[in-house]
């Protein structure tokens, strides 16, 4: 099996973040690493710059690395036939200057295995395992299924399992907002909704022992930080396969996923 990671031609100093966290899954799960180039109509950059990159970070992983090029119309078109092959178990690709993951919600869409993200600054060290596994948890039908993705992540990663939901809490304006206290109890409501949510579908799997918490911000940022993260963390997010492109991981998912401090794996729900 083959964890395999999609560089652009023009690929330099966002390689080591690729590469190196595509090193570290590739350790974790005991499987191979392959380096696929993307080129499409219209690159005539020249590649050896990037497989210099490429070369520079896997001197320091002691891993040895498949190198394929791959073409496509698109990155994502590309990458997606890339992922298609029968040994490949998961792509990982940089991040979106914008931390938008655009290109990655695009591959993640059609890929028949998980995206990962490259985030954070555990990304580039190859040899750090990966300790904790935590899904991001929204109580919809499709839960439980981001919730299989991740335990089965943890297992093959030897990492311990948490399961954490997200809100956010309107800014306090002054004077107050009419209604702003009115809020408090429906978020009280569905923090405990959700909790209980999280405990159901921990035993509908089967799965003991995983950390639960429920974290709320003044905004996505804030209550995505508010979980504590470690940069041997991965936070594990869900898509809708049947959504079109933009709509594919919802505004929720979308805004966790910008506000992920940790490599994150986007896997269709």
């Amino acid at each position: 099996m083959t964890v395999l990671v999609g560089l652009s031609p023009r690929a330099r100093d966002d390689a080591g973040g690729a590469v190196g966290l595509a090193a570290r899954l590739a350790r974790a799960w005991a499987e191979d690493l392959a380096v696929a180039l993307v080129v499409t109509p219209g690159t005539d950059d020249d590649p050896a710059p990037a497989w210099a990159a490429v070369e520079g970070v896997l001197a320091a992983t002691g891993l040895e690395a498949r190198r394929e090029t791959v073409h496509g119309r698109s990155a994502a078109e590309a990458l997606v036939a890339a992922a298609g092959a029968d040994d490949v178990t998961a792509v990982v690709l940089g991040t979106d200057a914008d931390r938008s993951g655009r290109i990655a919600t695009r591959v993640a869409r059609s890929s028949p295995v998980p995206v990962v993200l490259a985030r954070g600054g555990g990304s580039s060290v190859p040899g750090m395992p990966v300790t904790r596994v935590t899904c991001a948890f929204d109580g919809t039908d499709a839960a439980s299924g981001v919730l299989a993705a991740a335990a089965d992540l943890a297992r093959r990663s030897s990492a311990s399992l948490r399961v954490a939901s997200f809100a956010v809490r309107r800014r306090a304006a002054i004077p107050p907002e009419v209604g702003l206290d009115a809020e408090e109890p429906v978020l009280a409501a569905w923090t405990t909704q959700i909790a209980a949510a999280q405990e159901a579908a921990l035993a509908a799997l089967g799965i003991e022992g995983a950390d639960t918490g429920v974290h709320v911000g003044t905004g996505w940022d804030a209550a995505v930080h508010a979980a504590d993260w470690t940069e041997a963390d991965l936070l594990v997010v869900g898509g809708s396969p049947g959504a079109a492109t933009r709509f594919f991981l919802g505004d929720r998912a979308g805004a966790i996923l910008a506000a992920a401090p940790v490599p994150t794996v986007i896997v269709r729900s």
